[in-house]
Parts: structure tokens; C-alpha cells; sequence
């Protein structure tokens, strides 16, 4: 079993939690993103972070949930331990001193993987993968963009706004949560499209089945348009251009074990509802 150790080199305690995962590891059981070589004291194998998922079983993230979406748009299939080195978050569930006992069970085969659907955006020959959300804004403007929505070429809506969220249920407590969208639970199978800030008030969200093709056409009075995907992959957009939004073709795998929170008493905490 090989355990591919990825994570934000900027995080406080980044250096000594390595330092745990090299007393816990062996060399034959651990390989490193080659960002993290500057914080090992043994000599271990490292590799390219776009390479790692390749050679290991599982990945072990090390930051806040920024850097679990990087690993988890690389993960390609491999189940994805998120162990958090910053605030609460909702993917990096386990504290840096639990991680022995997390590792001493995923050996002992006593956890769950839970599947996360995902979406991806199509521009060109171009996919764009998103475990929490493709977002469409204006660069740097006070203008606003204007949007049209076909779902499987039927018009949905046509407005006028800062831009537009399609949010899966892992990232309805993210963008969508603070843009007035629902919050959707984890395991479900269901994307919401959130108009931000449009300009007509009846403009509201709408969730949507998991299974549907999005055609979304964008243009602007001059201004850049930009697409993202988890706020960590950027591309800009042209006038008039369609971006189309699909299912993934495959699930983000989240490893649980009975030191996983419970989702309730997470989403309780995050958003301090006592």
C-alpha cells in the first residue's frame, strides 16, 4: 500500500506534520509531491504533484480545502485523505494528530469511500474539472455580463448580472452558499446554477439533475469574461462564446473512517449554528 503525500508548502505546520508522515512511513509506502522535498529529513522518492496519483493507492492532502480540490481535480480514481493544516474545513476533516490512527486504519481496511460528483466545462477541445464549481465573471469591471442558459437546448434564462455559478453539492457551501445559493447534501447527485447578483431580482437558483448538458453563452460590453474551475484554473472567454457543462466522467473518492466528523456537525460548525 503507497501513499502519495501531497500539500501547501505555505502552511504553518506543513514541515512538522511531514515530519510525522516520514516516522509513520516507510520509503516503499510513501511517495512525495516534489513541492514538499524542501521539508524532508530522510530521503524519499518524489515525483511531479500531475504525476503522483499514477503510482500510489491513496493521496494524503495536507493544507485547508483549497489544496484538497487541487489534489482531488489530479486524483484520477484514487481516494483522497484530507487532513487539514488551517481552519475548519469541509474536505480536510482530520487533524495532523489523528493521521496515525487514520493510516493504522485505511492498513487495517476499516474505512469507506465516499463518492463526490463532479462537473467539468467544455471550451474548444479544452475540459475543465470541478469537484465544488465552474464559475463565469467579468475580470476587473463594475459591468456586468450577459448570460444565456439552454439546459439540453431548452432556455432556462437570459439575464444580465455578475456572473453565474454551477455548483455541485460538495461546493454548495462554498461560492454558491455565499451568493444567496442552496446548500446542497454531499452525496447527492444534483448541480444548482446561481445567477450572481443578476439584474432582475426574480432571478433565482434552480437545482438541477446531475445527468443534464448545460450550454451557457456569454458576452460583455468589452470587458473580459473568465472561467473557472474551483477558483484554481482560469481561462478567458470570448464574446459570444457557448461553454458547455457536463457530468465528469468519473467520482472524487473521499476516504472516511470513524474519525470523520459527522457531515451535520460539520456544516453546524462552519457556518457557527450552535
Amino acid at each position: 500500500m503507497i501513499f502519495g503525500i501531497t500539500g501547501n508548502p505555505n502552511k504553518e505546520d506543513i514541515k512538522k506534520t511531514i515530519s510525522l508522515l516520514e516516522s509513520l512511513l516507510g520509503e516503499d509506502e510513501s511517495i512525495f509531491s516534489e513541492e514538499l522535498s524542501p521539508f524532508l529529513s530522510t530521503n524519499r522518492r518524489i515525483l511531479a504533484f500531475d504525476k503522483l496519483a499514477e503510482h500510489v493507492d491513496f493521496l494524503i492532502t495536507l493544507g485547508g480545502d483549497g489544496t484538497f480540490l487541487r489534489t482531488a481535480r489530479h486524483s484520477h480514481g484514487k481516494p483522497v485523505i484530507g487532513v487539514n493544516l488551517g481552519g475548519l474545513g469541509f474536505l480536510t476533516v482530520f487533524r495532523p494528530e489523528e493521521i496515525e490512527e487514520v493510516i493504522k486504519d485505511i492498513k487495517n481496511n476499516k474505512y469507506e469511500i465516499e463518492e463526490r460528483f463532479a462537473i467539468k466545462a467544455i471550451k474548444g477541445n479544452k475540459h475543465f474539472l470541478a469537484l465544488n464549481d465552474i464559475t463565469i465573471i467579468l475580470t476587473s469591471s463594475s459591468r456586468m455580463i450577459n448570460i444565456e442558459v439552454k439546459v439540453n437546448d431548452e432556455l432556462l434564462y437570459k439575464f444580465r448580472g455578475d456572473g453565474l455559478i454551477v455548483s455541485t453539492p460538495t461546493g454548495s457551501t462554498a461560492y454558491n452558499l455565499a451568493a444567496g445559493g442552496p446548500i446542497l447534501y454531499p452525496r447527492m447527485e444534483v448541480i444548482a446554477v446561481t445567477p450572481i447578483c443578476p439584474h432582475k431580482l426574480s432571478m433565482r437558483p434552480v437545482i438541477l439533475p446531475s445527468d443534464v448538458i448545460l450550454n451557457i453563452q456569454v458576452s460583455s460590453k468589452g470587458e473580459e469574461m473568465l472561467l473557472s474551475a474551483d477558483g484554481q484554473e482560469n481561462i478567458n472567454l470570448t464574446q459570444n462564446e457557448t461553454i458547455q457543462i457536463v457530468p465528469a466522467d468519473e467520482k472524487i473518492k473521499i476516504v472516511k473512517t470513524k474519525r470523520t466528523p459527522p457531515y451535520f456537525c460539520i456544516l453546524r460548525n462552519k457556518l457557527s449554528w450552535g
